[in-house]
């Protein structure tokens, strides 16, 4: 346990650095700072569709070579009847999986979040995943960025909009009854006046160290529009019930330094 909180402590500490260093690398352009990170990956090309079909087919091969796990989640098969997840952490005792064979083999939380940047630029998050069948993850998530301009031509304001979303597939690197390190990998991709797209891994930390208390860290790369796309986010939870209300970072980096940053307050609902 000691070790899982040196390694959480030193993640942590790398997202307060990243988030440190926002005012370094913000550019003035004359532009929003959503039309700003957006440039960075130009205009789609050729390539770019053929980097996100490769990511794409990344994905299925992952979930298709798995799906036996799948099948076991909603199959009414023996390994669904018991395992190591209750409904929801510290349901019954500390930490969240147990060794008794009376819990299921899977979960599902749903994640609602307010990402603040600043007064003019906000994002709403949605995140929904499921750990299943021993040792299987799969997530999905979008955030969509709204950032209010002044349009210096015709006066006025007006709204920018910069969409993200996700799929992944994990596997459980180490479980404990307070600790799940999850390796993931699948598909990242971006909406704004166009589409882009490109495989995406990360590593997933969630800590249960003592009741109400959840932490949670995140780092993810991907390869999108041939460049790179950096996330970080970490958030410490309150459990209430099935219930939890977290707070912690979010910070999205670009090939050219950009950066989204800022604080996220969300609920939680396990079940």
């Amino acid at each position: 346990m000691k070790n899982a909180r040196l390694f959480f402590g030193f993640l942590l500490c790398c997202s307060l650095m990243l988030a440190g260093l926002a005012p370094v690398y913000s550019q003035e352009k004359g532009k929003g700072d959503l039309e700003d990170f957006a440039d960075d990956y130009g205009e789609e090309e050729s390539d770019d569709d053929e980097s996100g079909d490769s990511g794409t087919d990344f994905f299925l091969y992952l979930l298709l070579d798995n799906i036996v796990d799948v099948a076991q989640l909603w199959g009414g098969t023996p390994g669904t009847a018991v395992g190591p997840y209750p409904s929801f952490p510290y349901q019954s005792l500390d930490g969240f999986m147990h060794s008794e064979a009376d819990f299921r083999s899977y979960y599902f939380n749903t994640e609602f979040d307010v990402h603040y940047l600043n007064e003019n630029l906000r994002s709403y998050l949605f995140k929904w995943e499921t750990q299943f069948a021993h040792s299987s993850k799969l997530s999905f998530d979008v955030a969509v960025y709204e950032e209010d301009l002044v349009d210096r031509e015709f006066g006025g304001t007006r709204k920018d909009h910069l969409t993200f979303f996700g799929v992944r597939y994990g596997h459980a690197l180490y479980r404990s009854p307070q600790i799940i390190l999850n390796l993931e990998a699948g598909f990242r991709g971006f909406q704004r006046n166009a589409a882009h797209g490109g495989p995406e891994i990360a590593l997933d930390l969630q800590l249960f160290p003592k009741r109400p208390l959840i932490l949670e860290t995140e780092i993810a790369a991907a390869y999108v529009s041939n460049g790179a796309l950096y996330t970080v986010e970490s958030s410490a939870g309150v459990a209430i019930d099935r219930f939890e209300v977290l707070g912690g970072i979010r910070i999205l980096k670009n090939k050219s330094q950009d950066l989204l940053d800022g604080f996220r307050i969300g609920l939680r609902v396990w079940y």
